[in-house]
C-alpha cells in the first residue's frame, strides 16, 4: 500500500502539503481564511465546491485544488476527510499535523 505524508506546507501562503509515494508534492489550502473542517458550513462548502469544480486539475490527483476539495471540502474534520480520502485511493496518509 502506498503511504502519503500529510503535513504543514513550507510555501509561504499555502496551508498543507502531502508527499505521494512517487516524491511528488503538491501544496494546498490557503493560511488565511477558513474550509469546511473549520467551519463546517454546508453553504459556504457548497458554494467553494461550485466555484472550483470546473477549475482545470479539480478532478486531478497530482494538483493542489483537488487535495484541497479532498482534504478541506468534504468532510467536517480533517481525521474523517483523512479516511474517505485513504479508502477512495487505496493509500495509507501519515498525518504530521495537529487535529
Amino acid at each position: 500500500m502506498k503511504e502519503y505524508i500529510l503535513e504543514k506546507s513550507n510555501r509561504k501562503g499555502k496551508r498543507y502539503m502531502i508527499i505521494m509515494s512517487d516524491k511528488m508534492t503538491h501544496h494546498f489550502g490557503s493560511d488565511v481564511g477558513q474550509t469546511f473542517i473549520d467551519h463546517q458550513d454546508e453553504k459556504k462548502k457548497k458554494a467553494w465546491i461550485a466555484r472550483h469544480r470546473l477549475d482545470k486539475n479539480f478532478y486531478n490527483k497530482h494538483s493542489g485544488i483537488h487535495h484541497s476539495w479532498k482534504l478541506l471540502w468534504t468532510e467536517p474534520t480533517l481525521k474523517e476527510a483523512i479516511n474517505k480520502y485513504e479508502k477512495e485511493n487505496k493509500v495509507k496518509i501519515k498525518s504530521i499535523i495537529n487535529q
